[in-house]
């Protein structure tokens, strides 16, 4: 339920949310007046309140928190102003650090001596820390549209900056207005503040909010660019961001309901599952009256979906929402490996007792470590091709060296592939084992300032033939492996390797060039040709149906027609959705179905057809079902039905239309409903 509760069972306001993951808890980091908050969720949907984990003497308004994990070290950055001081353009913005999530933390430098809020520090995929933030420096003075504006700068280390800061999203429309007229002279000051970055598939987003937080129609827009093909191209302040929302165009992400408004301030987190992206931000009830001065924004979470190349949310939300997913497999190793693991080799052991109470200080140390005394080997859940695994770890460099990862496939000794971190030889390497031959591909020499002592992130994704490595969300790697299924796990050699919040989840995402590989999604007896998307060979229609059950899946599907004629039709159980350029139409025994509105809004807001890069009308389609439940989303109309056949299977027609993406991930969740 929208707000999220907490523990107490009291009410907490928690403004500018700021969530990060961290092994087997979220951490939430949120503005106060006498300090930064912090709070913590397993799943999060139910949080405790840890109160302030950084206070300052003499100093107040202390705004809008952003932490980022190097190496062991929780960096902190905020603003805040002397106690005696009126004016909010004294906030300064400041570092802070703990090696505890929950703090304290400690002050470690001043970034600015001007004003400047609303912090994000990210690691870019070309290995630079860059710093997002917002000043009037560049549009302050403005003749047009005068008020704060988005910044980027590169930080030369965590306590400072380059010093050479770009402007990325400017004012631009009056609904950015935070107050008509306010120094006397004409001018409307506008704010265009919050910014988070991160990116999907090709495409970097940054989500900014813009007026005023006091305001009922405070909303999150945001603004996108093309990422190049090679990841050590991405430097975030050189990419060509356009803002999506402009002119009579406005269509923001996150604006008021009629129970919900204030919507703004947020961050972007995965989910438990390790795949789905949630959207965490904060607003105000809106039949609640409006006290001036006191503080009533409270966290709200809502899923981030991706539809037609931008962003969709049902937000906001006030009523029951399913909850965030769990992954295929999970084990946070509270108690040990967990009856899902199966240990081919060797040992390891629960790093800490859980707590009597069952209370998540348990979650927050619960850890795996492997016995050095041999190779510990252990693998969990059913053999896959595609899967996404997930989990922290760490490791005692010691004069021997360390080797530890990832097993990637596993079938038996003779036949496995495994991501290979190994501090002797200061590498990582895929290690591919077909029939007992063993081959070794070295995908990064180094380790690029990474402390292997410290907890990191490392994440894989595997799609069939296809691996990529990221670690602390820097894309680090890819290579070709066997294309095999097998189990995914962990493996340890003569190393007291510790492995925390171990998540594997079936899921494969394909665009673009990945597309090669949805012959191995579907069954056809169709000749299809791939370009720039999925199409007919030839003028006539062709159906295909995708080989994976739709029960316990999810499907996102994008289309583009070829021409404004064109037109895809899906198939489910009785079930018949039109898809054109002009919307969808969903039938049932000859019936057409009225959808619920979602996001639901106090006014319609909304462009004509959406287009690609090649100006073809563009349209996702969200289909999932669990539990004989299934639901079809298509940009701003949803529907709820049963579905009678368990085994049914989504069957596609494409008519001068093509399918430019496709995502399968698997649904399995402990506690599904109850968000």
């Amino acid at each position: 339920m929208n707000p999220v509760p907490y523990a107490d069972g009291k009410p907490h306001t928690a403004p500018d949310p700021f969530v990060l993951r961290y092994r087997s808890l979220y951490y939430c980091y949120a503005t106060d007046e006498h300090g930064i908050l912090v709070s913590t969720s397993p799943d999060l949907i139910h949080w405790t309140s840890h109160g302030y984990c950084y206070t300052e003497s003499g100093r107040k308004n202390f705004w809008a928190p952003s932490v980022i994990l190097i190496n062991g070290v929780f960096h902190m950055y905020f603003s805040n102003m002397p106690e005696g001081e009126t004016d909010t353009h004294t906030e300064i913005m400041r570092v802070a650090t703990s090696e505890d999530p929950l703090g304290p933390f400690a002050k470690r430098a001043e970034l600015f001596g001007t004003f400047a809020i609303d912090s994000q520090v990210v690691w870019g995929d070309d290995s630079r820390l860059y710093l997002l933030y917002a000043d009037n420096q560049v549009t302050g003075l403005s003749e047009d549209r005068p008020g704060t504006s988005v910044m980027i700068d590169r930080l030369a280390t965590p306590f400072a900056r380059e010093d050479r800061p770009r402007p990325l999203i400017v004012p631009t429309m009056d609904e950015e207005i935070f107050a008509r007229n306010r120094f006397g002279d004409g001018r409307d000051w506008h704010t265009v503040e919050g910014a988070t970055y991160f990116t999907y598939r090709d495409r970097a987003f940054i989500t900014y909010s813009a007026n005023a937080y006091e305001h009922e129609d405070y909303f999150v827009g945001y603004s996108a660019a093309q990422l190049p093909a090679d990841p050590a191209d991405a430097h975030i302040d050189t990419l060509d961001w356009a803002k999506q929302l402009n002119g009579t165009s406005f269509d923001p992400l996150l604006i008021r309901s009629p129970q919900v408004e204030g919507t703004g301030h947020n961050s972007i987190v995965r989910a438990p599952n390790a795949i789905d992206d949630w959207i965490v931000y904060h607003g105000r009830n809106a039949a609640d009256e409006l006290y001036v001065g006191t503080e009533q924004r409270v966290m709200r979470i809502d899923p981030l979906y991706y539809a037609e190349g931008g962003l969709d949310t049902p937000g906001p939300t006030a009523d029951a929402q399913d909850a965030p997913l769990a992954g295929t497999v999970h084990d946070d190793f509270a108690h040990g490996l967990g009856p899902a693991w199966t240990v081919v080799s060797g040992a390891a052991h629960a790093a800490a007792a859980p707590e009597s109470d069952g209370g998540t200080a348990a979650l927050a140390d619960a850890a795996l470590v492997a016995d050095e005394a041999g190779t510990f080997i252990a693998v969990a859940g059913a053999p896959s091709a595609t899967q996404v695994v997930d989990v922290w770890a760490k490791a005692p460099v010691t004069p021997l060296g360390a080797c530890f990862g990832i097993m990637v496939r596993y079938t038996d000794d003779r036949n496995l592939t495994k991501v290979e971190i190994d501090a002797s030889r200061g590498l990582i390497a895929v290690i591919d084992v077909i029939g007992g031959v063993a081959s070794e591909r070295v995908i990064r020499r180094g380790f690029d300032g990474l402390d292997l002592n410290a907890w990191h992130e490392y994440r894989i994704e595997r799609r069939y033939c296809r691996l990529n490595v990221t670690i602390d969300g820097r894309s680090f790697a890819s290579c070709t492996i066997s294309d095999v299924p097998g189990r995914t796990g962990l493996f340890a050699r003569r190393t007291a390797a510790a492995f925390s919040a171990y998540v594997a989840t079936e899921h494969v995402d394909l665009w673009g060039a990945r597309l090669r590989d949805f012959g191995r999604e579907v069954r056809t007896d169709e000749r299809l040709v791939i370009g720039d998307g999925v199409r007919p060979h030839g003028v006539r229609p062709a159906t295909i149906t995708l080989a994976t059950p739709l029960d316990g899946n999810r499907f996102v599907l994008d289309f583009a027609s070829d021409t404004d004629r064109g037109q895809t039709l899906i198939a489910v159980d009785d079930y018949r959705l039109s898809i054109t350029a002009g919307g969808a139409v969903l039938m049932h025994d000859g019936e057409t179905l009225d959808g619920t509105a979602r996001p639901v809004r106090l006014r319609e807001i909304g462009g004509p057809v959406r287009r690609d890069w090649l100006g073809r009308a563009a349209l996702t389609v969200r289909i999932e079902a669990l539990d004989g439940t299934l639901r079809i989303h298509v940009r701003g109309r949803s529907w709820q039905m049963p579905l009678n056949g368990p085994g049914a299977h989504v069957r596609i027609t494409l008519d001068r239309t093509s399918l430019t993406g496709y995502a399968r991930t698997s649904l399995v969740s402990d506690e599904r409903k109850g968000a």
